[in-house]
């Protein structure tokens, strides 16, 4: 079960940042409803968003094939701070649109996945 959740989010961590990285403009706007103002705004969510979850997703694939646990690892530390991040930035800005309760019903689901299969292969290892 573990291989199956890291390969997904590995999968959907590829496709997001590949997203970011060859049409900014058109997935800024459509998750935000936001337009970016200047092509450094461009090249920043190219970095940011495409950059970062791009490579963290082939460091999961990479997790996949050589060291599960890690790569759990990894990803719940992941999850949990984009899924804090993204409470506090509803509960802070208000008036989200539904993306990003999609985005947060995805990382909830994802991070409580990944933490119990991390936690029982814990238990296996130790006990």
């Amino acid at each position: 079960m573990g291989k199956t959740i890291l390969s997904i989010i590995a999968i959907v961590s590829v496709t997001f940042g590949l997203s970011f990285i060859f049409a900014p403009h058109m997935f800024f706007e459509l998750y935000t409803g936001a337009t970016l103002p200047t092509a450094s705004a461009a090249t920043d969510i190219r970095t940011t968003y495409g950059g970062f979850s791009l490579g963290f997703g082939l460091f999961l694939l990479y997790c996949f094939k050589n060291n599960l646990r890690i790569g759990l690892m990894a990803a719940l530390l992941v999850l949990t701070t984009i899924t804090a991040a993204r409470i506090f930035g509803i509960t802070v800005d208000g008036n989200p649109n539904k993306y990003m309760y999609i985005f947060l019903g995805m990382e909830v689901v994802s991070l409580v996945l990944v933490f119990l299969v991390w936690w029982r292969k814990r238990w296996k290892q130790t006990g």
